[in-house]
C-alpha cells in the first residue's frame, strides 16, 4: 500500500516537472545556460591557450576548438533574435488578408495556398 502511494507521488512529481519543463520561459533559460557555459569554456580554453602553450606555438588545436566554443553560442543567439523581430506577427487571420485597391479582391498569404481567391 505505501508502495502505491510513494507511487502516485512520483508520478505527480513527474508530471509537475514536464509541466515546467514544457513552458517556454524555463526552456529558454535552460538554454541561455548552456550556451553561457559553453561560451565561458571557449574562453577557458582560449586563455590556459595563451597562459600555457602561446609561446611555444603548442597545442594550436586548441585556438579553433576555443573559438568555436566561444563564438558559436553568440552566433545562434544573434540568428534567433534577428528572426525572431524579423519574422511578421499576426493576430489573427482576418488582419492577414489585405484588399487589393483595384480588383477588390482578398489575398492570401501563401501558407493558405497560391489560388485561393475569394470573390
Amino acid at each position: 500500500m505505501g508502495l502505491n502511494y510513494e507511487d502516485e507521488e512520483s508520478g505527480e512529481e513527474n508530471k509537475e516537472k514536464q509541466r515546467i519543463l514544457k513552458q517556454p520561459r524555463v526552456v529558454i533559460f535552460i538554454f541561455f545556460l548552456v550556451s553561457m557555459v559553453l561560451s565561458i569554456t571557449g574562453g577557458c580554453v582560449l586563455g590556459w591557450w595563451v597562459y600555457k602553450y602561446h609561446a611555444a606555438n603548442r597545442e594550436l588545436w586548441m585556438v579553433p576548438f576555443g573559438l568555436i566554443l566561444l563564438l558559436t553560442p553568440i552566433v545562434v543567439w544573434f540568428s534567433l533574435i534577428v528572426s525572431d523581430l524579423s519574422s511578421a506577427s499576426h493576430k489573427s487571420k482576418e488582419e492577414d488578408h489585405q484588399v487589393m485597391p483595384r480588383m477588390n479582391r482578398l489575398v492570401y498569404p501563401i501558407d493558405d495556398g497560391f489560388y485561393k481567391i475569394v470573390k
